[in-house]
């Protein structure tokens, strides 16, 4: 049994790494501020196991009790053989020049995007230290992380922190007992809600706007499906982890 942690199911990339995860060999632990009904649904009609957890991660301090619960109930999985994360859970918001954006909007920015990874991988080591099976984190990053655009300072910042992060985690869980691999992902530019919420951005506030709605115009974005099946294709590919950056996949 594989028991596979994952953040920001309710749409998009998430939705689509459920969907394919939901199967008789998988325990599927969904964590979003809604439950996904579809998801449920598949489920229900494949006999998968899936666990739902309505959470928002902007709640920090709570996430400690969360993932004692998720973790709590993985270990009493039968014949465990794998334990996964993938932080998936994003948000591009503020899209616009620093001194434009609200103070609360920045928080909850570098929140979701770099604090809770952070402290979702801390007590997923922490907690699972004692297992001898195989550990997977993957953080979903992005581009944006290294080449930067106007109007999404609070983004790239972010995404850059997660992408040091996971280089700082790989070096400490070089000599670790019972170790993790880890690795950050640039997944690449996929038809998103993302997308959706950066092509409505006032061109005042973000000059590139009308490349980005060309690019969906012209059919040039990867589908969430596509990206997913990649994604869980490196995740369970045995060079996973070798290195803690992965920029194209």
């Amino acid at each position: 049994m594989k028991a596979y942690i994952i953040t920001g199911t309710s749409r998009g990339i998430g939705e689509a790494l459920a969907e394919q995860l939901l199967m008789s060999e998988n325990s599927v632990y969904c964590i979003s501020r809604s439950v996904n009904d579809k998801l449920e649904e598949l489920g229900a009609t494949r006999g998968a196991k899936l666990s739902y957890y309505t959470y928002d991660l902007n709640e920090l301090t709570g996430i400690d009790h969360l993932m004692k619960k998720i973790v709590g109930s993985i270990k009493l999985e039968e014949d465990l053989e794998a334990i996964y994360l993938i932080n998936n859970a994003g948000m591009l918001s503020p899209v616009m020049p620093i001194e434009q954006c609200d103070t609360e909007l920045i928080i909850q920015n570098v929140t979701i995007n770099l604090l809770a990874p952070m402290i979702l991988t801390s007590r997923f080591i922490e907690m699972t230290k004692e297992l001898a099976v195989d550990k997977r984190v993957m953080n979903v990053s992005s581009g944006s992380a290294k080449f930067l655009l106007p109007a999404q300072s609070c983004y790239s910042t972010a995404k850059a922190g997660i992408d040091s992060f996971s280089k700082s985690v790989h070096l400490e869980q070089q000599h670790a007992l019972n170790s993790v691999k880890i690795a950050s992902v640039y997944p690449g530019m996929i038809d998103t809600h993302m997308q959706a919420e950066i092509r409505s951005t006032s061109k005042e506030n973000f000059p590139y706007v009308d490349q980005f709605i060309k690019m969906a115009q012209d059919g040039l974005l990867q589908t969430p499906e596509n990206t997913a099946t990649k994604l869980l294709e490196l995740l369970l590919s045995e060079h996973y982890g070798q290195s803690p950056l992965v920029e194209q996949l």
